[in-house]
């Protein structure tokens, strides 16, 4: 289905040209088309793009291409070179996949001419699961730079290459499976399911380079980028070691453009159930609670979280980049419609509260919904909290009493 930010005739116009490419491989004969094009903006252009890859369309990643190599001069080419720049350190993490995959194939050439090898098939198993961070590339693109593209009102490009990413990680888990020992590791199996990823994440990294990065480029401000330069550590980098020294806008005072409004105030805060705060006090038992709070709003806006530890340590990772969101934006399309039925549900009293739990790790993770009322009746919005049980299963002795 269109997008319907596009203008129809504007994005078939594109279509047909890359249809015209694909048979004929000039532009001669339509000269005049492609001159049309010329009118519309770098950043169009390419979320016109996205959205003929992503869409259903017909339209192929190399039909793309092919119309990028041809009319380089309708692409956006803006190139930041510092090394800690988020551009330049996605762009280092997809050349380390590339190289990754090189060697995954050329291990793969060798278990086709002779299977038993098992040195080569260790050294499979550990590329392959090498290949595994680009969960942290693919999430700090979703939780780091759609929150801004969508605070330009870009939403649909996230949501649609958010889609794409779970294909892709979906594809992942299909090949880990394959060489799990409790299955069978035939290495045409393997080839197979390596093949399909592969070509997903091949193309994932085309659209990254050639179309994600370069629409960022045009419409982020360098403070956009000094949040996400921030932020990303919480998210961890894929096989590249993290940036050494930081990447800094070229303005003397980074902070010259934050408002005096974002300062904490000394005032008191004067609460209902008894008592009053300072607003450090509150800001401080907030962030000193064993939970993980956060708040969304009556009209479904992210509105906080407190902060009991370093984002990356914690179990829901939670940065300001997403202070704002829209929350059916913050969770990926697979779950968005259980998410948003659970949010009309305490909204409307059908349901005061839900719970889920999970083990990660060493963790047990238990996490709550609850609807938040005022004293007349009012819903504020909802408050999630989030625990880690597993410590209660280790208490040493059923009764404790005494302080010690």
């Amino acid at each position: 289905m269109l997008n319907m930010q596009f203008d129809i005739k504007r994005i078939n116009l594109l279509k047909e040209i890359l249809l015209h490419l694909r048979h004929e491989g000039s532009l001669e004969s339509i000269k005049s088309d492609v001159n049309q094009l010329k009118s519309i903006s770098v950043v169009n252009l390419l979320l016109m793009q996205l959205e003929l890859i992503n869409g259903d369309h017909g339209i192929t990643i190399e039909d793309v291409k092919r119309f990028s190599s041809i009319e380089s001069d309708l692409s956006g080419n803006s190139t930041i070179y510092h090394p800690s720049h988020p551009v330049q350190i996605f762009k280092e993490e997809n050349a380390a996949f590339q190289v990754v995959m090189n060697q995954i194939n050329q291990i793969m050439e060798s278990l086709e001419e002779d299977q038993n090898q098992t040195h080569q098939n260790d050294k499979l198993k550990q590329f392959i699961f090498q290949l595994e961070e680009f969960h942290n590339h693919y999430n700090r693109k979703e939780k780091i730079f759609f929150p801004i593209m969508e605070r330009y009102g870009h939403y649909a490009p996230t949501r649609t290459v958010w889609r794409a990413d779970i294909r892709i990680r979906a594809r992942y888990q299909a090949l880990k499976r394959q060489i799990d020992p409790r299955y069978d590791s035939d290495i045409t199996r393997i080839r197979k399911r390596y093949d399909t990823f592969e070509n997903e994440f091949k193309e994932m990294i085309y659209q990254e380079e050639a179309i994600i990065l370069p629409i960022l480029q045009s419409i982020f401000s360098e403070d956009d980028w000094l949040a996400i330069a921030n932020e990303s550590e919480a998210f961890g980098y894929a096989i590249i070691e993290a940036p050494g020294e930081p990447w800094l806008p070229k303005r003397k005072n980074v902070d010259e453009n934050k408002e005096i409004a974002d300062s904490p105030t000394t005032q008191n805060i004067v609460l209902g159930g008894g008592g009053y705060l300072t607003t450090e006090e509150a800001e401080l038992i907030l962030n000193n609670l064993p939970l993980e709070i956060t708040f969304v709003d009556k009209n479904d806006m992210f509105k906080y979280f407190n902060e009991i530890t370093e984002a990356s340590e914690m179990m829901l990772v939670r940065t300001p980049i997403s202070i704002g969101r829209n929350v059916a934006n913050c969770h990926p399309p697979k779950s968005l419609m259980k998410v948003m039925t659970l949010m009309r549900d305490l909204k409307t009293g059908k349901r005061t509260s839900e719970s889920m739990w999970f083990k990660r790790k060493n963790q047990y993770i238990h996490l709550t919904y609850k609807a938040i009322f005022n004293d007349k009746g009012e819903f504020l919005g909802v408050l999630e909290y989030v625990q880690d049980i597993q410590p209660f299963f280790e208490l040493p002795s059923e009764v404790k009493m005494g302080l010690t």
